[in-house]
């Protein structure tokens, strides 16, 4: 029998039968080595079964981690030796990396191996925590709005609620949007879960062969949970704690709970590559990452330092919205009469200061255009930080909505309050949750009592 490229295939042949102590043949058997192509360059087992499934009943496919070789067995020798003819060097139809493979008979084939995967004290993963049509109604926000995120070394990211401030480890809680409305479908579900609300949320954005170090989320600025959901692509978070090392595989769709020693004593991070070494029913296995977006939760523990306190501008003239211009003007008079330094000498620095906010408050408030953005900022202020009940329901309130599983309230708006009924029936607890409306601001809080009866 003729062999493409032999001097290579004996070549290949030793080192394999040096490297693994197993005996490598050209005698015909029902087993056969890749001996170029593996775990390691990315090759898939139903890259395997694609090529080599017409050519007879496979026996078993044993993938070995970090190689970049494997293994086929057939039922029959005549099967393997039809494969050997058929695909030993030649065009196999995928991709350019693995468009060829060379073969060998082998005697024997290793046992199967699997990846060790040891999960922190601490860990939980959910898998399916979102649907896919949560998932896709996740993205679909999250595109629409990724301009505005900022760009890292290695992904792109986008905060809400409290911008994290990488060069000093910390928060700022004057430059971040509002967690969207569009997100509060998920809170209610982590409330459900953990009863603990998050306060602030992280998009990362990775394309593939992207990652972030491994690390521990600052101790002193979050408390006790981290929660990191998946969208769109699978991938493994690498977990450290001196010399133990785990891999976590992470779907698409799912939600992973760090508490406890997984939280507080265990680094995790992302390795930047392109592809992933997993178990699987059949053995190991590679997948591809795809683009994926990791929703992080987390809650800012609240101190001095990091609530926001800004003087009100009408405040400080002592008037609100409604006041008119003249008493705007004549109030300033007054206080700037009242507080000057020149009048209080005896407490300057604290009279400048004074007098310096007086000046500033007037400087806006004097200026039509100035004071109608102004007005505008202080509007939408109010509806970013407050959240505006539309009314207090119980389940029996609510409407049943025959085309999916949910149920819903009608909004003065138009609009709808959607309420999932996973979230709401037969739910063993007493919880008041938050729905928005999908058209306006508004929200509903929905009792929910021990026993539940859908309507």
């Amino acid at each position: 029998m003729a062999l493409v490229n032999s001097k290579q295939m004996r070549m290949y042949a030793s080192m394999l039968k040096k490297e693994m102590n197993i005996e490598a043949s050209l005698n015909p058997t029902t087993n056969l080595m890749v001996c170029n192509c593996g775990l390691v360059n990315g090759l898939r087992r139903k890259d395997l079964l694609q090529v080599f499934y017409q050519c007879g009943q496979i026996e078993r496919i044993i993938m070995i981690p970090y190689k970049s070789y494997c293994f086929i067995s057939f039922t029959k020798i005549e099967e393997a030796t039809n494969a050997l003819e058929k695909i030993n060097g030649k065009f196999n139809g995928l991709s350019n990396e693995h468009k060829m493979f060379f073969l060998i008979f082998t005697v024997s084939i290793p046992e199967p191996i699997e990846l060790p995967t040891v999960s922190p004290p601490g860990l939980e993963i959910i898998e399916n925590f979102v649907t896919e049509e949560e998932e896709n109604f996740i993205l679909e926000y999250l595109n629409e709005h990724w301009p505005g995120s900022s760009s890292m070394k290695h992904r792109q990211v986008k905060h809400y609620g409290y911008e994290f401030d990488y060069d000093f480890n910390n928060v700022r809680y004057d430059t971040c949007d509002p967690i969207p409305k569009e997100f509060e479908f998920i809170l209610n579900a982590i409330y459900l879960r953990l009863k603990w609300r998050p306060n602030q949320i992280t998009v990362n954005k990775y394309l593939p062969g992207q990652g972030i170090p491994n690390h521990f989320d600052n101790c002193s600025v979050f408390d006790e949970y981290i929660l990191s959901l998946s969208l769109n692509s699978d991938v493994t978070m690498e977990f450290r704690n001196g010399l133990k090392r785990s891999g976590i595989f992470l779907k698409a769709k799912s939600l992973l709970i760090m508490s406890g020693e997984s939280r507080y004593e265990w680094t995790h991070g992302i390795t930047p590559r392109k592809i992933d070494m997993i178990n699987t029913v059949d053995g190991l296995d590679v997948v591809y990452r795809g683009t994926r977006f990791s929703v992080t939760f987390r809650r800012v523990i609240q101190t001095s330092e990091n609530i926001e306190v800004k003087k009100d501008l009408y405040e400080i003239l002592g008037c609100d919205k409604s006041t008119p211009f003249e008493t705007l003007k004549d109030n300033y008079k007054k206080l700037l009469l009242k507080i000057h330094p020149d009048k209080n000498i005896s407490s300057s620095s604290s009279s400048s200061a004074a007098c310096a906010e007086l000046n500033k408050a007037w400087s806006v408030l004097k200026d039509s255009d100035l004071k109608k953005q102004y007005d505008e900022q202080i509007e939408q202020n109010d509806i970013n930080t407050e959240v505006t009940i539309y009314d207090f329901l119980s389940i029996s309130d609510l409407e049943n909505n025959e085309m999916d599983d949910t149920l819903f309230y009608r909004c003065r708006c138009g609009g709808k309050f959607l309420v999932p009924k996973s979230m709401v029936v037969n739910v063993d607890q007493t919880e008041s949750l938050l729905f928005p409306c999908d058209d306006c601001s508004l929200f509903i809080e929905v009792t929910i009592p021990n026993t539940n009866v859908s309507k």
